[in-house]
Formats: C-alpha cells, sequence, structure tokens
C-alpha cells in the first residue's frame, strides 16, 4: 500500500511541471495575441489618420488650383479693363489734341487773311459740333462697355451719320463695328469698318478696323479675304502696330 502510494505521489510530482509549462505557453500566445491585436488596431488608425491627412491634402490643392485659377481671370479682367481705360485716355487725349490744332490753324488762318479761312461764327459752329459729338460719343461708348449692345449700335450709329466731319466720327465707326460684332451681327460689322477706312483713311482707328475685317475673316474661313486685308493694313499703314501684328499673322497662314 505504502508502495503505491508512494508511485502516485511521484507520478503527481512528475506531471505537475508539465501542467504548468502548458498553461504558461497559453498565457504566452494570449499576451502575444492581445498585443497583436492592439499593434493592428494601431496600425488601423494610423493609416486611417494618414488616408484623411491624405484627403484633406488633396482637397486643398484643389481648392488653391481652383483659386488660382480665380486670380488669373481676375488678372485677366484687370489687363482688358487697362487696355479699354488707357485706349480711353490716348482716345481722348488724341482728340483734343487735334481740337487744338484745328482751331489753333483755323485762327491762324484767319488772322493771316488766308484763302478758305473759316470766319468766327463758322468756327464756333464747328466747335459747337466737336463738342456735341464728343458728348453723345462717351455716352454711347458707356453703353458699350456696359454691354448694352443694342443702344449702343443706335448711339454710336447716330453719331456717325449726324457728326460725319468731327473727331468723334471715327471712333464712333469703329466702336459701332464691335458693337454689332458682339451682338452677332457681323456681316454690319464689316461694313462699319470698311466704312471707317474708306471714309477717313487717316483715322489711327483705320488700322485696328482692317485687323478687325481680317480677323472675322478668318473666323468665317475666309482665308484669301483675310490675307488681302492683311497685306493692305501693311501697305496702307506700315508703321502701326496693327502692320507688325499683320506680319506675324501672314506667316502663319
Amino acid at each position: 500500500m505504502s508502495k503505491r502510494l508512494l508511485s502516485l505521489a511521484m507520478l503527481a510530482a512528475i506531471a505537475l511541471p508539465s501542467h504548468a509549462g502548458l498553461f504558461d505557453d497559453d498565457e504566452a500566445r494570449k499576451q502575444i495575441a492581445t498585443i497583436r491585436d492592439q499593434q493592428g488596431a494601431q496600425i488601423k488608425d494610423l493609416n486611417s489618420k494618414v488616408d484623411d491627412l491624405d484627403s484633406r491634402t488633396s482637397q486643398k490643392l484643389v481648392d488653391l488650383v481652383g483659386q488660382m485659377d480665380q486670380l488669373n481671370q481676375q488678372i485677366a479682367n484687370l489687363r482688358g479693363q487697362l487696355e479699354v481705360i488707357t485706349n480711353d485716355l490716348q482716345n481722348l487725349q488724341k482728340r483734343q489734341q487735334d481740337l487744338y490744332v484745328d482751331l489753333d490753324t483755323r485762327v491762324r488762318n484767319i488772322e493771316q487773311g488766308k484763302p478758305g479761312a473759316q470766319n468766327p461764327d463758322a468756327q464756333a459752329a464747328n466747335a459747337q459740333q466737336e463738342a456735341a459729338a464728343a458728348t453723345a460719343y462717351d455716352s454711347a461708348y458707356a453703353l458699350y462697355k456696359d454691354g448694352k449692345y443694342k443702344p449702343a449700335i443706335k448711339g454710336l450709329g447716330d453719331i456717325a451719320d449726324s457728326y460725319p466731319k468731327t473727331q468723334a466720327a471715327p471712333n464712333a465707326l469703329f466702336w459701332l463695328g464691335m458693337a454689332q460684332a458682339q451682338s452677332g451681327d457681323m456681316k454690319s460689322s464689316l461694313v462699319s469698318w470698311r466704312r471707317l477706312v474708306d471714309s477717313y483713311p487717316t483715322s489711327v482707328k483705320s488700322p485696328d478696323a482692317l485687323k478687325a475685317i481680317a480677323s472675322v475673316q478668318l473666323d468665317r474661313g475666309d482665308r484669301k479675304g483675310a490675307v488681302k486685308t492683311l497685306k493692305e493694313i501693311i501697305a496702307s499703314y506700315p508703321d502701326s502696330d496693327a502692320a507688325a501684328d499683320a506680319k506675324k499673322q501672314l506667316k502663319k497662314l
């Protein structure tokens, strides 16, 4: 009996460490699994944060590109407005200078008793015509700049018809053609610009009118007509900016 008990005790002593080892391995595996799960959750959270950061960064880049496009458009609009203002100022200065030279010449002719010199009454009438035409032109041109093409066309056309001998007439014809073109009436715009060139060949607006005619001809696919008009600019106004542009355009055709 005592021998049997002793054998059981020895077996128990031998088996105990084995079970303890099994328990230790299970616990270690559980801890490793727990750590792996925690790391997996952390990695997933980090990936989510990175994805969110990438998304926000991409959206910011898109917003910045959109803002840059808007700024570029605003700059282009401002440049266009500056060109219009500069052109208006140049036209006004030219009109004032021409009026001054004309009046001064007429006064000198009267003082010197030259043939063809106008009397004071005629000079006063001409000055009134110039003033009335200039006022009407400013009003009609303001309508054009505001995009009110229909009333602008009427106003500019009236100036060309009612004040043909004034400094405002050729300018009115040029912008009349522009207003008609903006309204889609390209046929009438070509007529207005050609009328300007034929009636006022020495006007600073004549080469620009021919340039506009060539542009419309190209848009219509009339290459032959455009080439002819561009050559006319170079021949008639060789020192103008329009002539320089015409030479460049001809090289591309």
